[in-house]
């Protein structure tokens, strides 16, 4: 402990010491906000049945839950991000607190599908990027005798 409690530098008027009131956590008016991505087009998409599982147990315990559907959505920089698509996906990265990001596995690494969504999260919004603070769950689909490490790139 010290001995010395003394602040010769701070200018006592200037100085308001913190109380625990100040600190107290602020509990949420709303559901917690989920957005699941999945990355595959196919009708009959793996990725996407685990996703729609995933809002179901998410929305079951409470959450509010919205599942961007990344058909129509450009490749990174074929267009501005002012496609009616981009910006869709850069409101709901915005919106949730949570998200579960679910891909096949092709050739070792995610879908290109996958990608594009991930590309076209900006670094930053201000001078936030829209994933700091938020939990993330990443899910891969399989088949077959392939490798398993691609969640080690999502």
């Amino acid at each position: 402990m010290l001995d010395d409690l003394s602040m010769p530098n701070i200018d006592e008027d200037q100085y308001q010491k913190p109380s625990t009131q100040e600190f107290k956590k602020e509990f949420s008016t709303h559901k917690p906000r989920f957005l699941l991505l999945y990355g595959s087009l196919r009708d009959r998409s793996f990725s996407r049945l685990v996703v729609e599982e995933c809002a179901r147990l998410l929305t079951s315990m409470g959450g509010e839950v919205k599942i961007f559907d990344p058909k129509g959505l450009p490749l990174p920089d074929s267009e501005e991000p002012t496609h009616p698509k981009v910006q869709e996906l850069r409101d709901l990265m915005t919106w949730s607190e949570g998200q579960v990001w679910c891909s096949p596995e092709r050739h070792g690494s995610m879908t290109g599908i996958m990608k594009a969504q991930i590309d076209w999260v900006p670094l930053s919004i201000g001078a936030v990027r829209p994933t700091q603070g938020k939990t993330l769950a990443v899910m891969q689909v399989e088949g077959g005798s392939q490798e398993s490490a691609h969640p080690d790139t999502l």
